[in-house]
């Protein structure tokens, strides 16, 4: 879909709305294989896409790609840094000492003169020295993804997006990895990961607020991922959740609002609005872009993840609910049912037409906007 035909959201939803097909156990299972099986096919998925966007192997040294003007080596520009910030071993959140303590962060680094890459060892603090003047994207994968998995759907997602513009300014791409590998139980595993976005939220926040407020960041969530984004957004500005996941002292009290992407957010489609449980993250954004899907079986089951009935419609179903005008201004959504279906696949909302060329346009260098778009 191209992006003029994005439709501004409104709070009247009572035309969109989706309807429940199964009742009970069926729609229980749905909803279960939705959230936890996913991956099991994404794995698959994404690397028959990411061996597309890899040189063959039948080179043992493939010559760089040339690609816009740019040089690639695996789908990777040589001026880019990726990194990955790991928050698995950290139990709870709330306490600075923990992150400090805790974190894990890589670098894929230069390797070889070609230019190919590997995972090395990092540190926080050369983390937060980066220059702060490098535009940010900070990545934020789904549910029961491993460890290794969150470093492929990172790059993944980092070499969809930059093929839309190699010759853009240099960015340092991060990927959030946060503990969501599986656990046993159907609704007891996508009802544990819920509970542990909100630590993970924390967890984001805290590493926000300490990166220099001159650095221009972006983020981008797919599934609970979004929902630890708008969590954390929420702690950023001032907010709590459960009472005790808030930062008692910011290092970084003044920050420009952030430009936000959510592929089919697992989060209350109200929680967004003032005075909900996420309701202050709108005030840490500039623009956000809601990518979702009616028929996704695990966006339509999302009520089932909490107990009782009637529960709560998911933001990536059909949208924001709820939500005031001034919030509403910043907001974009798309659907991408036709494309999509009922896959709960971040590989197939990734490389759903259009998707990777507008996730660069909300996620990509101010300055690029300002040069190509006038934005």
């Amino acid at each position: 879909m191209p992006i003029n035909s994005l439709m501004r959201i409104t709070t009247d939803f009572s035309s969109f709305r989706c309807r429940r097909l199964l009742i009970g156990w069926p729609a229980i299972i749905a909803l279960a294989l939705g959230l936890l099986a996913a991956p099991a096919h994404a794995a698959d998925s994404t690397k028959n896409t990411q061996a597309a966007l890899a040189p063959t192997a039948s080179s043992a040294t493939p010559a760089p790609e040339k690609h816009a003007g740019s040089v690639l080596c695996n789908g990777v520009r040589p001026e880019d840094e990726i990194e990955l910030v790991n928050t698995r071993s950290i139990c709870g959140g709330g306490k600075s000492d923990l992150m400090k303590n805790g974190l894990k962060i890589e670098n894929y680094s230069i390797s070889d003169d070609v230019g190919h890459r590997r995972w090395q060892s990092s540190d926080l603090d050369s983390f937060l020295a980066f220059d702060p003047a490098l535009p940010t994207i900070i990545f934020v994968h789904g549910n029961q993804i491993t460890p290794g998995d969150a470093k492929d759907e990172g790059l993944m997602m980092y070499r969809m997006i930059i093929k839309h513009d190699c010759d853009a300014p240099r960015i340092r791409f991060v990927i959030f990895s946060w503990p969501s590998s599986k656990v046993g139980g159907l609704l007891h595993d996508v009802r544990e990961k819920a509970a542990r976005t909100e630590p993970s939220g924390w967890h984001l926040a805290w590493l926000l607020d300490q990166m220099s407020p001159d650095t221009q960041i972006s983020l981008v969530g797919f599934s609970f991922g979004a929902r630890i984004i708008n969590g954390g957004l929420h702690i950023l500005a001032g907010g709590s959740l459960g009472g005790s996941l808030v930062l008692s002292e910011h290092v970084h009290p003044h920050r420009e609002p952030m430009n936000v992407v959510e592929m089919a957010a697992a989060d209350h489609s109200y929680w967004l609005a003032e005075g909900q449980h996420h309701g202050l993250a709108m005030t840490q954004v500039n623009r956000m872009l809601l990518i979702n899907n009616c028929d996704d079986r695990a966006m339509r089951y999302y009520d089932l993840l909490t107990p009782g009935r009637g529960g709560p419609q998911a933001l990536g179903l059909c949208g924001p609910t709820r939500i005031g005008h001034d919030y509403a201004e910043k907001i974009r959504n798309r659907d991408v049912s036709c494309y999509v279906g009922a896959e709960h696949l971040f590989a197939s909302y990734l490389c759903a037409p259009g998707d990777p060329g507008l996730i660069w346009d909300y996620s990509r260098p101010a300055t690029v906007i300002d040069t190509k778009t006038g934005g």
